[in-house]
């Protein structure tokens, strides 16, 4: 951008002033010149950006020493850069300009070349000093957004120390009194159950956590595959159902006519958004129903917009918190922080997953009867049923206890965690399998050159030799078991490196019984085949 120098030109003669603007045509000078002095006093009171005056010494009814003095006395213009022109060069004329701060001097008849070497060095001199004055002005603001930031980071530890120890207090606090035995027999599920709960809460921090990095490292990548967005809405319905119902809120889904094929989305996230947006609407229903309308419209011969309203009658959110809302940690107030906890991030992700889905959700309207709010999508039409090998799974909790007989199957657990491989040994107990463990990818090299195995279960990340070396490096052998990665990484990429490695399947941390003895009996039919 090409900053200009005001220049005010003050002459009564107008022969003057057209002589000077030719010699001081420029791009970097803007020229604003007056015939009366009474008028460039006026303008520089309207105009607070000039950065050189010329004045003429000898004007009728002020001078350019008087108007020189007027000029200093107008705000902004204290140390503003002056130039007099002259046709007489007597040192007591010279000395009662200096006295008014006149900078420097032009003499009649004008030179050319002296003219435009000292316009043109104060002009420079201004240019420097509205580039420092602007970089000033940056830098405030750079200030500014810093301690904004210190506030906003000093707040996000806060919440996430109160989030991650909530939970955790009862997961240790249980698990100490069941250590002890001090938990009555008929308690102990009770205490298990909250250790589940709580372990779940911890779990779903964590990922919101990791979904708010990639969001502002701008690493957020949608893994797309062909899936219902009916059996989404039911799978919603049978989760926040049992949470509407704790609170005595009717959940009713209102959903229309769903493409039998599907559409090409992220169904993760899609149930992320949908369990997010309408959690919060149960949590802070006080009354009668969460409605969930959903409707869908073609935009396109490849595309449908789906919208879902979400409608609950609960707290009312005023305009300034709602401007909140939308924020890391930016929940309504204080009070509702007590009264309702989380930690303020399922808003700010869902937006942003919304709108990578060329979406958004917003907030439609809020008052003492109710609050409305809108999700929206734009999704790909399937031409035909492809589901994925990493489908949508329920809760790690979910589902009925699994029963499985392995007798006789050689099982190898690989893990550098201790504790996780007590807990394969206890999952897999009651199965009649022969288990073996080793502590790294080395050690379970080394056991499959001398053993044979009907089942790996490896996990990646591990010192000496990782998962993935180690399965490489087991199937040059020759071994053609099925090998079941073990991994807390949660992206595609990762599990496409775990099947390039030579994996059959990679199942993700932290893994249920039920979820693991499942896989195993699958990967165990599939062999048999």
């Amino acid at each position: 951008m090409l900053i200009k120098t005001k220049v005010l030109v003050v002459d009564d003669y107008p022969e003057n002033i057209q002589t000077l603007s030719r010699l001081m045509a420029d791009d970097h000078v803007e020229i604003h010149s007056f015939l009366r002095a009474e008028d460039a006093l006026e303008a520089t009171k309207r105009i607070h950006d000039y950065g050189l005056a010329i004045l003429d010494m000898q004007m009728p009814e002020m001078s350019g020493i008087e108007l020189s003095k007027l000029i200093r006395n107008v705000k902004h213009y204290e140390h503003l850069p002056m130039i007099f022109l002259t046709d007489q060069q007597n040192n007591i004329e010279i000395l009662d300009g200096h006295l008014t701060e006149g900078v420097d001097f032009l003499f009649k008849p004008l030179n050319p070349s002296i003219v435009r070497s000292k316009v043109r060095m104060f002009v420079e001199l201004q240019r420097q000093k509205m580039v420092m004055q602007s970089q000033l002005r940056v830098m405030e603001r750079l200030q500014i957004a810093a301690e904004a930031a210190t506030v906003a980071k000093s707040l996000f530890l806060a919440n996430m120390s109160h989030e991650i120890r909530t939970p955790l207090a009862a997961v240790m606090g249980f698990s100490d009194l069941i250590a002890r035995g001090e938990v009555p027999e008929e308690e102990i599920d009770e205490c298990a159950e909250s250790i589940r709960r709580n372990g779940n809460l911890l779990l779903r921090l964590i990922d919101d956590i990791l979904d708010l990095s990639k969001i502002e490292s701008h690493h957020l990548e949608m893994e797309l595959q062909t899936y219902s967005l009916k059996e989404i809405f039911s799978d919603i319905e049978s989760t926040l159902s049992f949470k509407a119902a704790e609170k005595a809120i009717d959940l009713r889904i209102v959903e229309p006519e769903f493409n039998k094929l599907g559409h090409v989305f992220d169904p993760t996230r899609m149930k992320q958004i949908l369990l997010n947006i309408i959690g919060n609407a149960i949590k802070f229903a006080s009354r009668g129903e969460v409605s969930v309308e959903v409707a869908i419209e073609s935009v396109s011969t490849t595309h449908d917009r789906i919208s879902v309203i979400v409608k609950n009658q609960g707290i009312a959110i005023t305009r300034e918190q709602a401007q909140r809302l939308f924020q890391p940690f930016g929940q309504a107030e204080a009070s509702v922080k007590r009264m309702f906890g989380g930690s303020g991030l399922g808003l700010v992700i869902s937006r942003q997953l919304a709108r990578a889905m060329g979406g958004d959700v917003v907030l439609l309207h809020s008052d003492e009867v109710s609050t409305e709010f809108e999700i929206t999508a734009v999704l790909e039409k399937s031409k035909k049923i492809e589901m994925d090998p990493l489908a949508v799974r329920k809760s790690i909790f979910e589902g009925d206890r699994v029963t499985a007989n392995f007798e006789g199957k050689r099982i190898l657990a690989v893990d550098d965690a201790r504790d996780n491989l007590v807990l394969v040994e206890m999952f897999l107990r009651g199965t009649a399998c022969v288990l073996t463990f080793a502590t790294n990818g080395a050690e379970a090299l080394e056991l499959c050159q001398t053993k044979e195995f009907d089942m790996i279960l490896m996990d990646i990340q591990m010192p000496v030799m990782d998962g993935l070396e180690a399965t490489e490096s087991i199937r040059k052998l020759g071994n053609i078991c099925p090998i079941l990665a073990l991994t807390a990484y949660t992206t595609r990429a990762e599990y496409e490196r775990c099947i390039r490695a030579g994996c059959n399947d990679a199942l993700i941390k932290p893994i249920s019984k039920n979820i693991l003895v499942k896989s195993i009996q699958t990967h165990f039919n599939q062999a048999n085949v």
